[in-house]
């Protein structure tokens, strides 16, 4: 069943077209990442899902109905940003709960849902700390908690371990997949990092200039990219120009693989270990 559709997005910043036509579709329950180097249009899909970017054109579906103009809080959808955006005069619990006092839910059920939500994310008993007397990995947790509290249907993470150290991301990563697979959120998560998308995500959508290239299992993007410039985000590769003749591809007489197609020239990948090394005689 598809949870998110979008089609035909495009997305302006004043006279500057970031998303020219975005089209993505999103099943319940799946863990989407956003992959591409800075700059190509990952958050700005994700805030456009969000509503907080208007699309100039095309239609985003939530659960079969149309969102496209509804504005962020009618959306149900949450997105968490690399900077938390907690609110400091607010104790742990009250930032985590905050979604539910909106909701106007009773102060003894926003507690109590808070705690539990405090112990998924592995933070029992800090709901009477502030937020300047935790560490970054930890705000991050009360960020996670506060969504969750929102219960949106669409879960959006906006690179949100960029700003911790290796060791705390590992944690952070293994953290967010306990989390989906305890809730089943429809989670789509922006990130540059290969590996990060590679372990979490069940499909990775690959995008540069502001265009999906490949969207797919990420595994197979790695194993079948689209195109050459996949292939270089996912993998260091080098290209050899030459010319196939009797299924033999030649380049300057030094490297002989047999490909079995047409006669012609080509220019052809070599992805980084394709080719074994040569072992130094014993």
């Amino acid at each position: 069943m598809i949870k998110l559709s979008i089609e035909d997005l495009q997305v302006k910043l004043g006279k500057n077209v970031i998303l020219p036509d975005i089209s993505l579709q999103v099943e319940e329950g799946a863990f989407i990442s956003l992959l591409g180097p800075s700059g190509c249009g990952k958050s700005t899909l994700l805030k456009a899902i969000a509503g907080i970017y208007p699309a100039s054109k095309g239609t985003v579906q939530l659960n079969g109905r149309e969102i496209t103009d509804l504005p962020p809080h009618k959306r149900n959808v949450v997105i968490v940003f690399q900077d938390m955006r907690l609110f400091p005069n607010m104790s742990v619990a009250e930032n985590v709960a905050y979604p539910l006092k909106i909701r106007k839910v009773g102060a003894e059920q926003r507690r109590s849902e808070a705690e539990k939500l405090l112990s998924d994310v592995q933070l029992e008993g800090f709901g009477d700390r502030r937020i300047h007397q935790l560490s970054g990995g930890q705000q991050q947790r009360v960020a996670l908690a506060r969504a969750l509290a929102a219960r949106p249907d669409v879960l959006l993470l906006d690179e949100p371990f960029s700003a911790l150290d290796e060791n705390l991301r590992e944690g952070m990563r293994a953290l967010v997949k306990e989390l989906h697979q305890k809730f089943r959120m429809t989670t789509i998560l922006v990130t540059h990092d290969r590996q990060e998308a590679m372990s979490m995500a069940d499909k990775a959508a690959v995008m540069m200039d502001g265009k999906i290239l490949q969207y797919d299992e990420p595994t197979e993007i790695y194993h079948h990219p689209a195109d050459e410039h996949v292939a270089e985000f996912f993998r260091d590769c080098v290209y050899l120009s030459g010319s196939v003749e009797g299924g033999v591809f030649r380049t300057d007489g030094r490297i002989e693989l047999p490909l079995g197609i047409d006669d012609g020239t080509y220019d052809v990948m070599l992805k980084a270990g394709a080719v074994p090394e040569k072992k130094e005689a014993e």
